[in-house]
């Protein structure tokens, strides 16, 4: 089908080519031989009124002084014509041979290599794999398949266009093809996901070493446009014949070690192994229960105290997500939000968990419990919704909720995966009346320009930093350098993860605001969250 289609764009192509020549030039040859056939026919025909072989004998006999030398000459010109007409075809065919044979060999080239790279595609490099463990298999070696994907690309395509985007895949693949050996093959499997086959591999040959030389090349300063731009990327690899012994199967598993690669962090590198599997299969069966999860009422929603600082009171409360299934037993959120967001059912979710959370809040207010702030992680993904305010003005409207109970939280990565877009949506958000806050603090990579810029009201300080207070001096000064700043920038500062009386001390010291965690109370169903509004367990120590 792919050689089909190749074919016709190169059919359309010479088509195109072949409008500007005239029509006679186009079909020169024909008329050529038409011309020919012509004259013979009418000599044929000719025949019929005329006796030619008297007509001869009387032109030979009224040229008595024709010599044998004469008539070699006429027999010689007519042949030298007929000699002219074999080679003036010749040539023609010859030409006509040649162009199909460029036109063959370009329909090759589309058919597999790559067109912007001129690297070896998806097609051709499954054929190297198949010939290369042929090879293997004779000689007793070993392969290598390594699975690269670039990051970051889908932002070089927003700031330089498709032009520098397509400039900067060439110059990757450039970097990619020097690190070769000989005999070694690099393709391009799709966009941004490249494919190195290593022949040959003898115990002495050290892939991490090759895979570390290849991501240093990949994350250096790239020149685009004039413009300075930096990628970064992960590496999969997949050995035979320990990880497979056919082609599709080492591709598969290099690409499974590379998403793992990528799970970890940017510029990793994984090995393929059965444990990897292993945790891959398990992916599989949570995505698949995750689907109906909702259908199945098997989401629930529990809840964690928010305590103001000096008046030890609630404040406010997290709603936090739980999953029990029959099958996989209780999940951790950590767990499956994230499969949630690859198999893209956490905007359903998420909707599901903000008109829940509403609804209870609002329940808790007409039970005649004091009002409190109903407090919702928020994922990418929703933010990534155009006129996701709309949403949430929806669930505030259907609960009867007011905005001002109502607080939204989002991660210093979720909120800097696009700091533009993201600026535009916190401000449609603020607009409702609805609370804003940044949590995880000091675990991202957000700029203090961004969180000025940002509509935050709140900023929640990570437990990371509060664990080892108040034993960790580096964690004392990381915790008192963010409150300062949150006080700076005029915002509420909650400090999560707050275990042990020594840590809410230190938080009452230094101006926290508020405090979550353990030291108060795990997170809780509805029904007994309505108990420690009644009577808080932590005034009674």
């Amino acid at each position: 089908m792919a050689i089909h289609k190749v074919s016709k764009a190169v059919a359309r192509s010479s088509v195109s080519q072949t409008e500007d020549v005239g029509f006679f030039q186009r079909f020169a040859m024909v008329f050529e031989s038409l011309f020919i056939v012509l004259i013979t026919a009418a000599l044929m025909w000719s025949t019929r009124f005329f006796d030619i072989t008297e007509f001869v004998m009387n032109l030979s006999s009224s040229q008595p002084h024709w010599q044998l030398g004469n008539i070699i000459t006429l027999v010689s010109i007519s042949a030298l014509g007929s000699l002219v007409l074999l080679i003036r075809y010749s040539l023609h065919l010859r030409k006509k041979m040649k162009l199909q044979f460029v036109a063959e060999e370009e329909i090759k080239r589309l058919a597999f290599f790559d067109s912007l790279t001129n690297l070896p595609n998806k097609e051709l490099c499954q054929d190297r794999i198949e010939q290369a463990l042929a090879r293997a298999a004779r000689n007793n070696t070993s392969i290598a398949v390594l699975f690269i994907g670039i990051d970051d690309f889908k932002a070089v395509n927003d700031q330089q266009g498709h032009v520098g985007g397509d400039k900067l895949l060439k110059q990757i693949a450039k970097r990619l093809s020097g690190q070769l050996r000989s005999g070694d093959t690099l393709a391009r499997i799709t966009g941004v996901e490249f494919i190195i086959i290593l022949e040959t591999i003898s115990p002495k040959d050290n892939i991490n070493m090759f895979a570390d030389k290849i991501l240093l090349k990949l994350t250096k300063c790239y020149r685009i446009a004039m413009q300075e731009v930096y990628i970064t990327g992960n590496i999969g690899v997949a050995l035979y014949p320990s990880d497979g012994e056919y082609g599709k199967e080492l591709i598969q598993h290099a690409d499974t070690a590379m998403c793992f690669a990528k799970e970890k962090g940017r510029n990793r590198l994984a090995f393929f192994s059965k444990e990897l599997q292993e945790q891959v299969n398990i992916k599989k069966k949570i995505a698949e229960q995750l689907r109906g999860a909702m259908e199945r009422d098997e989401l629930v929603l529990h809840y964690q105290p928010i305590i103001a600082t000096h008046s030890n009171e609630i404040i406010a409360v997290e709603a936090l997500l739980r999953w029990n299934n029959e099958l996989l037993g209780d999940l951790a959120p950590d767990v499956f939000i994230p499969i949630a967001e690859e198999i893209g059912i956490i905007t359903k979710i998420g909707d599901w968990v903000l008109a829940q959370a509403c609804l209870q809040n609002k329940t808790w207010q007409q039970q005649g419990y004091p009002c409190i702030v109903m407090t919702i992680n928020m994922s990418v993904m929703q933010l990534a919704i155009s006129n996701y305010a709309r949403t949430v003005s929806t669930s505030l409207t259907e609960t009867s909720l007011e905005p001002q109970y109502l607080e939204l939280e989002f991660t210093e990565n979720t909120l800097m995966k696009d700091a533009k877009q993201s600026i535009v949506q916190l401000r449609e958000l603020s607009a409702l009346g609805v609370s804003i806050a940044l949590d995880d603090f000091g675990t991202g990579y957000s700029s203090i320009k961004h969180l000025a810029k940002f509509k935050l009201n709140k900023l929640k300080i990570d437990g990371s930093f509060i664990k080892h207070i108040p034993e960790s001096a580096g964690d004392i000064i990381a915790t008192r350098a963010i409150i300062a700043l949150a006080k700076q920038l005029k915002l509420h500062v909650t400090a999560e993860g707050v275990e042990t009386a020594n840590q809410c001390e230190f938080m009452m010291t230094n101006n926290v605001d508020s405090m979550q965690g353990y030291h108060f109370s795990r997170p809780v169903a509805a029904k007994a969250f309505e108990l420690l509004l009644q009577s808080p367990s932590w005034q009674s120590n």
